[in-house]
């Protein structure tokens, strides 16, 4: 199962500029999802830069830390849902694998984990849920 995304909101601060031996950002996404998952999903990440590129952030490599609130509908299921991601963003490339920590409403019950895969101008996340009743 998957899900298409688009970020429509990006706004990634400093969280200290004079502490250069500690680059770490912090961001406030949000992302419009079509597919398997219909709805909108704010994200909170924590970026620590290991190496930076001022020119083309997508050149840069980070560590994340971060988490991910839903709200609409998995599979005509109405409800929200918190998950967890960690991982790294490399080069172009993100491995930042998420777990649900919980759901509301229809959602309750749903449990798993999602993948970025990002194949052109396509983002994606493929989904492994369950839904317990």
């Amino acid at each position: 199962m998957s899900t298409t995304f688009n970020v429509t909101k990006w706004d990634e601060q400093t969280i200290d500029a004079e502490k250069t031996d500690f680059p770490l950002n912090q961001v406030h996404a949000q992302y419009q999802l079509e597919g398997d998952l219909q709805g909108i999903a704010w994200v909170e990440y924590l970026l620590y830069y290991i190496e930076s590129n001022q020119e083309d952030g997508h050149l840069a490599t980070a560590r994340i830390t971060g988490f991910l609130h839903f709200e609409g509908q998995y599979k005509g299921k109405t409800g929200t849902f918190t998950a967890a991601e960690k991982g790294l963003f490399d080069k172009g490339a993100l491995d930042s694998p998420g777990m649900i920590i919980k759901g509301t409403g229809e959602l309750q019950g749903l449990s798993g984990s999602y993948q970025y895969d990002f194949i052109g101008e396509t983002s994606k996340l493929i989904l492994d849920f369950k839904i317990h009743e």
